[in-house]
C-alpha cells in the first residue's frame, strides 16, 4: 500500500516505515561520531620564532595613579541633618501627678484618732488636717519618706528615711500616741 501523498502526486515512492528512518539516522550519527574519535589528540607544536639579537630588557612602565580625592565633608549651612528622621517621635517628660490620699500628707500633720484590733493585728485610725480619716496598716507609706513601722495599742511608730544629717543613722523614728481621756 502506498501513502496517499505519493498516489496523488503521481510519483511512485517506495514506502519505508517510520521506525526504519529513526534507526537509519541513529546509525549514521553514531558512525560519524566514531570516525572523529581515534587515538590521542595531537599535541600542538609551538611556532618557531626567528632568532633576535639579545637586547637589554626594557624598563617596566610605571602604573599611572589618579590623584587622591580630598575627603568629603558635609557642611550643614542651615540645612537639616540628613541622618535624622523626618518625623521625630513625640517624647514627653512624665508630668508629676498630683499627690492624693496618704501620699500628699506628712507625718507631723496626722492626728491619731484610735487603734483597732483584728485577727491579723492592729490598725491605726488617723485624721488629716482637712478632716478626712484614714486607716493605716503596718508598712503603709505616708508622704515621700515615711513608713508605718509598728502599731501598738497605745500608738503608731513611723520610720522617716533621709530625715537626719547624722552619718550613723539615716532613719528616724516618730511615734504618735493616743491621748488618754479622763
Amino acid at each position: 500500500m502506498l501513502p496517499r501523498s505519493s498516489e496523488r502526486s503521481g510519483i511512485l515512492r517506495t514506502w519505508v516505515p517510520r521506525q526504519t528512518w529513526v534507526w537509519l539516522v541513529a546509525g549514521v550519527t553514531a558512525l560519524s561520531l566514531t570516525g572523529c574519535s581515534g587515538g590521542e589528540a595531537p599535541t600542538p607544536t609551538p611556532p618557531v620564532q626567528p632568532a633576535q639579537p639579545a637586547a637589554a630588557p626594557a624598563p617596566a612602565p610605571k602604573p599611572v595613579t589618579a590623584p587622591a580625592a580630598p575627603p568629603y565633608v558635609y557642611e550643614a549651612k542651615g540645612r537639616r541633618d540628613p541622618f535624622r528622621p523626618l518625623i521625630a517621635p513625640r517624647v514627653s517628660e512624665p508630668k508629676p501627678r498630683p499627690k492624693t490620699g496618704l501620699a500628699a500628707l506628712e507625718v507631723n500633720e496626722l492626728k491619731l484618732a484610735g487603734v483597732l484590733w483584728e485577727q491579723r493585728g492592729f490598725l491605726a485610725l488617723v485624721e488629716a488636717p482637712n478632716g478626712l480619716g484614714y486607716v493605716l496598716h503596718v508598712n503603709d507609706i505616708i508622704g515621700e519618706d515615711a513608713r508605718v513601722a509598728r502599731i501598738t495599742p497605745d500608738g503608731v511608730t513611723f520610720e522617716l528615711k533621709g530625715a537626719t544629717a547624722l552619718p550613723q543613722s539615716s532613719t528616724r523614728r516618730v511615734e504618735l500616741r493616743l491621748r488618754k481621756e479622763e
